[in-house]
């Protein structure tokens, strides 16, 4: 088995990650269906929210992998940041539906 370059472990483990989020997000919206109409209408648009940005982080992960890790070690620094807030997001959405 070829060994796998520090460019293909990042994207790995970030991938792995995001894996979470998607699997808290469903949690998150089945718990959601519980809430009251109103409530459940502000907590759906903050799930967008976070769905968006998910989407948006698997389209930069998609787009550096691409350029082959030569786009630099900010923007691996910036993917790394943006996926740590998302699975913030996620674990206090979920902590305030306890």
């Amino acid at each position: 088995m070829a060994k796998l370059t520090k460019t293909d472990e990042f994207l790995e483990r970030l991938g792995i990650e995001m894996d979470h989020v998607k699997a808290g997000l469903i949690e998150l919206k089945a718990r959601g269906r519980k809430l009251g109409l109103e409530a459940r209408l502000d907590f759906e648009k903050g799930l967008e929210s976070i769905e968006k940005t998910q989407k948006d982080l698997k389209v930069r992960m998609e787009e550096w992998a691409k350029a082959g890790g030569k786009a630099g070690a900010d923007v691996k620094t910036g993917l790394e940041r943006a996926a740590k807030e998302l699975k913030k997001a996620v674990g206090d959405a979920a902590s305030r539906l306890k």
